[in-house]
């Protein structure tokens, strides 16, 4: 028998409080519903992975996710070998094309079972690593824009240096005042971007672009719908901010399609693209095609995913657009020891795998 071949695998439905509310266009955030894969190999090590239910960003529900894994797909992992990795995903994603979401959290758990296996961190198999820390994003989204700039002004001394402003749950002018107002009370050394989740029509758009000039933004994540082409394009060659897709990417072809509208980057997303090795094929082609990455995580993941980013985050070539671990949203994690910033920046973890360790008492408190 093969130590490394998998002789178990899990997975559990969570659902975890927030902090406070997560407030973005079209929708208040309170909980996160999440999947947690768990695959044990012959030789006793555990991997861990997750993939947070996000339909409307090109992901699945979490429903679907747990079943697509309890109906086929668990039992198709039984004896494989562990170290093929994203060979696991391919041959899985063959088999069951509508198990993408739980397929992309089983790639996560095999790059931390089998960093685990080796005793390297994860970013190893990815290639090995550029940079030992990294800045992360702060995103503010209240329903004033005084708390805006207050919540960016308490990060602010904290460490935090490029924040992310959640559009869309306010008026226009209201967002326009947030931004500008953020700029002018944390100075030029800071950045700046806004992301309006498809919250924005073309014209609301324009006019944000337009009233923010001052504020500098670093880009402008996904302000229209996803089906808004026209409108992509003439924002686009406004030429004010470099203007960023997410919901629209869901795929290598979305992206390579976004450069004709005049898009700058995109973001990149272990739920949708396929797991760890989704993201590294995908940020092969923006570095081919010269588009910016923003590595990110939905609102909410838990510590599981959210070390996955700084494993990718040492990996990849650029991510001048930032990154988004988001377990620090959670009101409680499912780790023992929560990876955390100090002085606004993540240092990477260099323990074998992800390096993280889940509780599994903590993990069955919030299973659903």
């Amino acid at each position: 028998m093969n130590p490394s071949n998998i002789r178990y695998a899990s997975a559990f439905a969570l659902k975890i409080p927030l902090i406070k509310p997560m407030l973005m266009a079209g929708t208040h955030i309170t909980h996160a519903e999440t999947l947690i894969v768990r695959i044990e190999s012959h030789n006793g090590h555990v991997g861990w992975g997750e993939n947070t239910a996000a339909p409307s960003h090109g992901g699945q529900t979490l429903e679907d996710m747990s079943n697509a894994f309890n109906h086929g797909i668990k039992d198709s992992l039984i004896g494989v070998d562990s170290r093929n990795l994203s060979a696991i995903g391919s041959a899985l994603s063959q088999k069951f094309p509508k198990g993408s979401g739980a397929i992309a959290a089983i790639d996560m758990a095999l790059y931390d079972l089998v960093g685990k296996e080796m005793g390297v961190a994860a970013y190893t198999l990815m290639g090995g690593k550029r940079r030992d820390s990294v800045p992360p994003l702060w995103l503010i989204g209240t329903k004033s824009v005084e708390s805006d700039i207050s919540e960016a002004k308490k990060c602010q001394a904290l460490g935090y240096q490029f924040f992310k402003l959640k559009l869309g749950v306010k008026s226009v002018q209201e967002d326009i005042q947030s931004a500008v107002g953020i700029r002018q009370a944390l100075g030029n050394d800071i950045q700046i971007c806004a992301d309006a989740n498809m919250g924005y029509s073309t014209e609301d758009a324009v006019e944000f672009l337009e009233g923010t000039r001052e504020a500098k933004l670093a880009f402008l994540e996904q302000p229209l719908a996803k089906d808004n082409l026209a409108g992509l394009q003439r924002i686009c060659e406004l030429n004010i901010a470099p203007i960023g897709l997410d919901e629209s990417i869901t795929s290598i072809a979305d992206m390579i399609e976004s450069k004709k509208y005049g898009v700058s980057g995109v973001s990149l997303k272990t739920l949708k693209l396929g797991g760890i090795s989704g993201v590294l094929r995908s940020a092969i082609v923006c570095d081919a095609f010269g588009l910016q990455i923003n590595l990110a995580g939905k609102i909410a993941e838990s510590s599981v995913a959210s070390a996955a980013v700084l494993q990718l985050s040492a990996a990849l070539n650029e991510v001048n657009w930032g990154i988004s671990p988001s377990h620090l949203y959670l009101a409680e994690d499912i780790v023992d020891k929560p990876i955390t910033p100090t002085q606004g920046v993540y240092i990477i973890p260099n323990q074998a795998g992800l390096g993280v360790e889940v509780n599994e008492t903590k993990l069955k408190h919030f299973a659903v």
